[in-house]
């Protein structure tokens, strides 16, 4: 009597392919849903950010320009003085004019200095920032409408071969 060894499959055998389509499926899925909403929400915060800097930058002049009216209710003398020597060229007794080359402006040739308090007053522009953009050829695959669709039924294409019932 020959008795039958008991064979034990492989242990590659017990391993089932299934789990790796539905795996990458829903990685694919994923990352079509995941990657536009988070490039929409990157560009709606950049949005924010520039928005609150100008605000910023708003009310900063607002500031400096509340300031220099406060300044000129109180009449402060150094503010009459200087205002009085640029706006209206009069010079208080006991001071002597410092006799200076007007400065041309930008583009004017030949004109004179300016002889407005309001380039003092403004605050310096604002630099606002810039999106930087991470370039994949997934974020791409993924924002691009006519690449989009084909990505979806690819990951619902491996989700089905994935749930589909093992060969025995």
């Amino acid at each position: 009597m020959t008795t039958a060894a008991p064979t034990h499959p492989a242990p590659i055998a017990l391993f089932d392919p299934g789990w790796l389509f539905l795996l990458a499926g829903l990685a694919l899925l994923a990352a079509t849903v995941l990657i536009p909403a988070a490039d929409e929400l990157a560009e709606v915060r950049l949005q924010r950010d520039r928005a609150l800097m100008l605000e910023a930058h708003r009310v900063t002049r607002i500031d400096r320009y509340g300031e220099y009216l406060g300044a000129l209710d109180r009449e402060e003398p150094s503010l009459v003085v200087a205002l009085a020597e640029s706006q209206l060229n009069q010079i208080p007794q006991g001071r002597q004019p410092i006799i200076e080359q007007p400065q041309p402006l930008v583009g004017v040739p030949g004109a004179g200095a300016s002889a407005s308090v309001f380039a003092g007053l403004e605050p310096p522009p604002p630099t606002l920032p810039e999106r930087v953009r991470i370039d994949s050829r997934l974020e791409r695959w993924t924002t691009n409408d006519t690449t989009r669709p084909w990505l979806i039924a690819g990951g619902a294409l491996c989700l089905l071969i994935g749930l589909l019932p093992r060969q025995s």
